[in-house]
């Protein structure tokens, strides 16, 4: 049953106009708990102290808080939560969720893994980014994604083959419902390195044409385990989420080998995806270290793209069709962090819908940005 219901959900994506308003996910529900009830997971704890996210105690402007409304309201979304300045703005939920609950951020994780990357490289394990990633996982040696270097993959440019956008970032429709709905009903038994061999076509030069690839993370995921010596998680853990100051638990789909399903396996809470967007605006301020300067090269742009913007940086749409967007994390279904640097702003939003109108949502800092500095 579970999988008919993802699979009707795919089918019905292909047939809905870009004009139509946001449509359900048979499977939302699911979505909206990470699938941890179905998924085989790795945990990563908490700290001990979580960093604070109070509500604001500045005046939100009424014009501010209708534009969010409307988007709310237009994207059928499911959890909204809007931080300046480390403080909570705005925040709405609906259809039963609430903080509790810990959304999938499907390719959100994507943005995640590269975060983890740059840790790896700050923390001396992977000594430059300009290395090919054989130096670090020789069981990818001979492959498109061995003979990358660490920067390319980060650019989504190994070379390996051309996707299209109907597969979600697979080669074939057999390798999206092989992978991605095997991986999130906790069923995938195939090895990672094996499929990847399997499909490598050596299509373009390694760094010479973007093309948005699930493997491209993955392969970036292995990398991590590789140079660090540590599971995926348990490294994540570590660098990225004990920084974040995270109150709750996350999760990562792993499948039976253990490997991270990092191109679309991540789960949080609303607050601590919030939190995720702070850290990173709190970690761009210092400019003079080495996780700085990764994240500004990580947020501008590196290769031009297609889809939810026409510039990328290291696996994070940059710009983001949107003048107030400095760039956003992006996921299946209306998952995203969308950022503006110069005034301290990030939003977290969680819907569980089909429709192609969710691609617009993060041009709503275009109004949003106006608003909030009428604030008296």
């Amino acid at each position: 049953m579970f999988t008919a219901q993802i699979m009707l959900g795919l089918i019905a994506l292909l047939t809905i106009p870009f004009s139509t308003f946001a449509t359900e996910m048979p499977y939302g529900q699911l979505v909206t708990n990470g699938f941890r009830n179905h998924a085989k997971v790795a945990y990563v704890k908490p700290p001990k102290e979580s960093k604070a996210l109070p509500p604001t105690t500045a005046t939100v402007p009424d014009e501010a808080k209708q534009v969010l409304d409307e988007l709310f309201g237009r994207n059928n979304t499911k959890a909204l939560v809007v931080v300046r300045d480390s403080q909570i703005l705005y925040e709405r939920y609906s259809f039963g969720v609430g903080k509790r609950n810990t959304p999938l951020g499907y390719s959100v994780s994507k943005s995640l893994t590269a975060l983890t990357v740059g840790r790896a490289i700050c923390d001396g394990h992977i000594n430059s980014i300009d290395d090919p990633i054989k130096k670090y996982v020789a069981n990818l040696s001979g492959t498109s994604w061995g003979e990358a270097s660490v920067k390319d993959v980060l650019r989504m440019s190994s070379g390996a083959y051309k996707t299209e956008l109907q597969f979600d970032g697979h080669k074939s429709r057999e390798l999206q419902q092989s992978v991605g709905t095997a991986i999130a009903e906790g069923k995938m038994t195939a090895d990672f390195v094996d499929l990847m061999k399997a499909n490598d076509e050596k299509r373009f030069p390694t760094g010479s044409v973007y093309n948005y690839s699930n493997f491209d993370t993955v392969a970036l995921g292995l990398l991590v385990q590789a140079a660090t010596g540590m599971s995926f998680s348990d490294y994540f853990e570590k660098a990225i989420w004990q920084t974040v100051g995270a109150e709750s638990r996350g999760a990562w789909f792993v499948n039976s080998h253990g490997q991270t399903s990092t191109y679309n396996g991540f789960s949080a809470t609303p607050h601590d995806w919030a939190r995720i967007g702070v850290m990173v605006l709190d970690e761009l301020r210092k400019k003079d270290s080495c996780f700085g300067k990764f994240l500004l090269d990580a947020t501008s742009h590196q290769i031009s793209s297609v889809g939810p913007a026409t510039s990328y940086g290291y696996q994070i749409w940059v710009g983001c069709r949107a003048s107030q967007t400095d760039f956003c994390f992006v996921g299946f279904g209306g998952q995203y962090l969308i950022f503006n640097v110069a005034t301290n702003t990030v939003i977290y939003h969680h819907a569980t819908s089909f429709s192609p109108v969710v691609w617009q949502t993060p041009k709503v800092m275009d109004q949003l940005i106006p608003a909030l500095a009428k604030a008296k």
